[in-house]
């Protein structure tokens, strides 16, 4: 078993959710944070999750609950920068609303970590820039400096650094919006 830490990112402003808190919109019961956690082999040691409201309620699922270091919701970036803060060693990053993360998804990113690399899921349809595994010091600097410059994108982000792919079979699944009941 691989040690790792688990970051969750559901400090969004939840726009295409008509302003509700993602992480906490529930579906057949549960909210979507619980679903990814059901659904997550293996276990992380630890969970640190990314949240700018409702933190009294991720702390059900996680420990420490953080918010961004910046102000005015910067995107999730930001909520990988003051996640990173929080922790230390190999980390793999998920977003909220993913509710069924594959096994072999997670296997792949702690098999290919490296400090040398950032590792990105790459779906059968695109690369998943917020599913990844990385070592949270040796990233830190890196993602501060592009956040100070004024940069918000993943995809940018990624596109300046070092990244391994890591391809799976299975298509990811996710809620986007408040008018989604079916994953996709």
């Amino acid at each position: 078993m691989i040690d790792y830490t688990l970051i969750i990112l559901a400090g969004g402003q939840g726009q295409r959710m008509g302003g509700a808190d993602k992480g906490l919109v529930e579906l057949d019961g549960k909210p979507l944070v619980a679903h990814l956690l059901d659904n997550l082999l293996p276990r992380p040691s630890r969970i640190v999750i990314s949240a700018n409201r409702n933190a009294d309620r991720y702390q059900a699922w996680g420990d420490p609950v953080v918010a961004d270091l910046r102000d005015g919701f910067c995107g999730p970036l930001a909520g990988l920068e003051a996640t990173l803060a929080a922790s230390q060693g190999l980390c793999v990053c998920l977003p909220c609303d993913l509710l069924k993360p594959p096994t072999e998804m997670i296997e792949g990113l702690l098999a290919s970590a490296s400090s040398e690399h950032i590792c990105v899921v790459h779906d059968i349809l695109r690369r998943q820039p917020l599913c990844m595994a990385l070592y949270a010091e040796h990233w830190r600097g890196a993602l501060g400096d592009y956040l100070d410059a004024g940069k918000r994108s993943a995809h940018g982000w990624l596109d300046q650094v070092s990244v391994h792919p890591v391809a799976i079979t299975t298509p990811l699944q996710n809620l986007n919006d408040s008018e989604e009941r079916i994953y996709k």
